[in-house]
């Protein structure tokens, strides 16, 4: 079996060493955000998040047996275990509801990274869809794993370790690994552009780098 996604990923591993490098994830991993900060963070993930979930819509539809179907559903069903209930509880800490946060305005670098990822898995291929929605949980265990290995004291005292604790850790490494596997198969397995492919897993990755260093940024904006 070709093992094309390595070779994809090592395309973005440039931008998502950046992304360790942001303001915004220096802070997480110490613990010195400002408040106004995670919590812009925590709306901002929990909306792209949501259409994160429609993605798998779109692409569960265009999938052609029952393992693919399943490999999907369990991919999301960790992501949800691992993010959702966490946010949920740090949402409700800080007074907020559903409603409130869905009547945020996503910033425009989260709303171009929302509308790119929802136009690849509604309008192109399995695997083009794939390839747009892989770095997010590929990034985030390469970038949270590799910075907890350097400084396994990461987590102590941080206000931001319920958080944290999704991204790092030998299960999300493993997940991690099933996922890569599974887009490898896929392209082993159904026709693609290879130099397509990494454009589209590339830009997501950019979309990555773009995600943090908004994130920085505190201000939140309401539909009136």
């Amino acid at each position: 079996m070709t093992n094309y996604i390595d070779e994809i990923i090592k395309d973005s591993l440039p931008i998502w060493d950046e992304c360790m490098n942001t303001p915004f994830v220096k802070g997480f991993v110490n613990g010195t955000l400002k408040d106004s900060q995670i919590t812009k963070y925590i709306v901002e993930d929990t909306r792209y998040l949501l259409n994160y979930a429609k993605c798998y819509a779109y692409l569960i539809t265009k999938c052609n047996t029952l393992e693919e179907i399943r490999m999907f559903y369990d991919i999301l069903a960790f992501v949800k275990e691992n993010e959702t209930s966490v946010r949920r509880k740090f949402i409700s800490n800080h007074d907020l509801t559903d409603e409130i946060v869905e009547s945020t305005i996503p910033d425009l670098e989260n709303q171009i990274y929302i509308d790119s990822m929802m136009n690849w898995c509604a309008n192109g291929s399995l695997i083009e869809g794939t390839m747009s929605i892989l770095p997010c949980m590929l990034s985030y265990t390469y970038i949270f794993n590799k910075l907890y290995k350097e400084n396994p004291n990461m987590l102590d005292n941080n206000p931001y370790k319920e958080i944290l604790e999704g991204y790092i850790g030998v299960e999300v490494e493993e997940m991690t690994k099933i996922w890569s596997n599974f887009a490898n198969e896929l392209m082993n397995k159904y026709p693609f552009s290879f130099e397509k492919c990494k454009t589209i897993f590339r830009f997501s990755s950019l979309r990555e780098l773009e995600f943090w260093h908004m994130s920085y940024n505190n201000k939140l904006e309401f539909i009136k």
